[in-house]
């Protein structure tokens, strides 16, 4: 009865990207511009390194348990850019860099939409679509219910800015809601296929273990590289994690739509998603001690270079 194909799966992601649009603010644009060595280096970590990080996971994953959607599902979430919200608001809690977070999150949604299917296609050649469905059905299909939406945002935000501020404070609401159907139709439309993909508990553990030991390795690669290359601290905690978190309102979208038919390519996803809150909320404390010994020893050693 909900329709899902229609409403919460194209209808819905317009909703999602049409208020994303009417959120993002020129001005941020124009900051992102000024940082953008830190935001370049994040966005291609996000879509460079990590797709072939996550291909070779994907294999040894694919090795072990005979799984090829999972493993589909792996490589597909090498190539999903950083979360909106969730690594800003670890950031915040640790007391990094906000700003950086905030606007590389933006900056990486409005790539991800061009960039992640197009490495999808590079990724996984013919196994991309469907027979009914060619790339450019794809890239048409991407444009009108999320290139579109978005360019709809800010025309809106500029030429209608009154009943946009109006919307806004409840954007969140709305797109958590919007997710929270989403999530649901996807894992009916999951089990309902469950027959065909024979998962169990076995290969279900290495997948949650897999993703685990994805997420650890990811941080502790960039902690060490940002170390390694003197990167203020607060800065530091921004590129760890959004380089190394995946993005579920992004990337729940663009999955739905390239792989209509097949809904397990998004069960990584599923569990990537809470997992990286997860661990955020553990690492939190940690990194919080290491920013207050790194800002001292960064302030002395600018004091000693002056």
């Amino acid at each position: 009865p909900l329709k899902p194909d229609s409403t919460i799966k194209f209808l819905g992601t317009m909703i999602i990207f049409l208020l994303n649009g009417c959120s993002i603010r020129s001005e941020e644009l124009y900051q992102t511009m000024l940082q953008y060595r830190i935001h370049l280096s994040i966005q291609v970590f996000s879509f460079c390194i990590c797709p072939i990080l996550f291909l070779i996971l994907s294999t040894i994953y694919r090795l072990l348990t005979y799984q090829y959607q999972l493993a589909m599902g792996i490589k597909a979430l090498g190539t999903l850019p950083s979360p909106v919200s969730t690594a800003a608001f670890v950031v915040r809690a640790i007391g990094g860099n906000e700003a950086i977070a905030m606007l590389n999150s933006t900056i990486g949604s409005l790539l991800g939409t061009l960039l992640t299917p197009v490495l999808l296609y590079i990724m996984l050649g013919g196994t991309l679509t469907s027979h009914s469905q060619s790339f450019i059905h794809v890239l048409i299909s991407l444009s009108t219910t999320i290139l579109v939406p978005i360019a709809i945002g800010q025309f809106l935000r500029i030429y209608f800015p009154l009943v946009v501020n109006r919307t806004i404070p409840y954007s969140n609401t709305i797109n958590n809601w919007i997710l929270l159907i989403n999530i649901y139709t996807t894992f009916c439309q999951t089990f309902k296929q469950s027959g065909s993909m024979s998962l169990t508990f076995v290969n279900l553990l290495i997948l949650l273990l897999t993703i685990f030991s994805i997420q650890i390795f990811l941080t502790g690669l960039l902690f060490f590289a940002c170390r390694r290359l003197h990167i203020r601290p607060s800065d530091t905690i921004a590129i760890v994690f959004c380089g190394s978190q995946k993005s579920l309102t992004t990337g729940m979208p663009i999955l739905q739509t390239i792989f209509p038919e097949n809904t397990s390519i998004t069960i990584p996803l599923l569990i990537y998603h809470p997992m990286q809150i997860i661990l955020g909320n553990y690492l939190t404390p940690v990194f919080q001690r290491w920013l207050k010994d790194a800002k001292y020893e960064w302030h002395h050693k600018i004091r000693g270079r002056v």
